[in-house]
């Protein structure tokens, strides 16, 4: 019988930690997840749930169920497994691991003897290691695998995906040492379908920037090829459609404006900064960065020439944009390309809206509209296709007499200039 009063403990409630909580929930186990951000913790307590993946019924159900939610990570020293999910962002283009240290130091002043501590966050191969562990030592004076447990598994997260969830995506793990690997996995096994075990911490965090890093490239690589076919008056979507009837030894990649998310355009960050610190820098993956950083670029000189072509001048003019969220069907506007098409637009003098039904408001530089309805969309001299969103599929683009440049490719806008 375990010491513990509590099975699972989560720090850090985002687009990771908040659907684990929950499932872990629904899947019977007793949870507590902190995060230090107060209103945070307020509004999911009251059921308000700020991702898409999880409903507001989905939490609401949960803490009926016993999920406790707290700013204050005192409990802690009550759950057997304590989860880390907390952000690694990019400070000045360099990994910040100044969450996973506050996580750590938290762990470290609250941690009990047997406890087995894994690491979910995003980041460089040997972070567990190196940073992760030595911090909890430090604080707590214990020894990781003797004392307390400790691993890593990667996030899979895929924030508007219906068909692979939390539940049937297999989730890769490691420990630090045997009985670490073991005890693990037993927890993951409660709540997912299928793990995998790899032999340590460094095979697993690098199965993560593997994971993002061949994305990334492939888009950079079908993003370049989008620019020179359009130079070469090459249709790039109809090239890709019969390249994709190949039944094997192609996978498709679709050109667009850009790359958003917290993963693919961090990632391969990661990957840089950690092999460049053994002096060989990974060429292959900072060009395709850097094919995909000009993107929103080269939309916005795409959108010049099609006004050029209209007789408007950029200057006074207004564009209205479909879609901001950097998917389909989510809010997140996190690395989002239009942020940095907004920016070059207004830079122009342009006048910028945007239509999103799954995002309320922007933080731009100058305010941009939001139009909650497309009856005004006559007043804008063009519209910007950003984002797929499903409901788009539902207007009928046939009506619409302001001229469409599409970033996406989509099948629907039958008489839009295409990227």
């Amino acid at each position: 019988m375990s010491k513990f009063s509590i099975d699972l403990g989560v720090i850090g409630l985002g687009y990771v930690g908040l659907p684990l909580v929950v499932e872990s929930t629904n899947s019977g186990l007793s949870v507590f997840g902190f995060d230090n951000n107060s209103e945070k913790i307020n509004d999911l307590n009251n059921g308000n749930s700020p991702i898409e993946d999880i409903s507001d019924n989905e939490l609401k159900e949960s803490l009926s169920n016993g999920l406790l939610l707290s700013d204050s990570p005192e409990q802690l020293k009550d759950c057997e497994h304590i989860v880390i999910s907390v952000p690694t962002p990019l400070t000045d283009y360099q990994p910040d691991l100044s969450y996973v240290k506050e996580a750590a130091k938290s762990i470290g002043e609250n941690i009990s003897k047997e406890q087995i501590v894994i690491l979910e966050s995003t980041t460089y191969p040997g972070t567990t290691i190196e940073v992760l562990i030595p911090e909890i030592e430090e604080v707590s004076g214990l020894k990781a695998g003797k004392d307390f447990y400790v691993g890593y598994s990667p996030e899979r997260i895929d924030p508007g995906n219906e068909v692979w969830g939390f539940k049937n995506t297999p989730k890769v793990i490691s420990g630090i040492d045997e009985t670490s690997t073991e005890k693990i996995k037993e927890f993951y096994e409660k709540i997912i379908d299928e793990v995998v075990v790899v032999s340590g911490t460094r095979e697993a965090e690098m199965v993560k920037l593997l994971e993002n890093t061949y994305r990334h490239v492939n888009i950079a690589f079908i993003n370049e090829l989008a620019v020179l076919c359009n130079m070469l008056e090459i249709d790039i979507w109809e090239v890709i459609d019969a390249a994709k009837t190949k039944p094997f030894g192609f996978e498709s990649f679709r050109p667009g404006p850009g790359v958003g998310g917290h993963c693919i355009p961090i990632d391969p960050n990661y990957l840089s900064f950690k092999t460049r610190q053994i002096g060989k820098p990974v060429r292959f993956v900072e060009l395709a960065q850097e094919i995909n950083n000009t993107m929103p670029t080269y939309i916005v000189g795409r959108v010049l020439e099609m006004m050029n072509k209209l007789g408007k001048p950029m200057n006074n003019s207004s564009i209205l944009l479909f879609g901001v969220a950097y998917k389909k069907d989510i809010s997140d506007t996190r690395e989002s390309p239009a942020l940095h098409i907004i920016e070059n637009l207004q830079s122009q003098g342009v006048n910028i809206g945007f239509y999103d039904p799954f995002v309320d408001e922007l933080d731009t530089s100058v305010p941009i509209n939001k139009e909650k309805d497309l009856s005004k969309i006559s007043k804008y001299d063009l519209i910007l296709f950003h984002t797929p969103h499903s409901q788009f599929e539902e207007i009928n683009f046939e009506e619409i007499e302001v001229p469409i440049f599409d970033a996406t490719g989509v099948e629907y806008l039958k008489n839009s200039e295409r990227i």
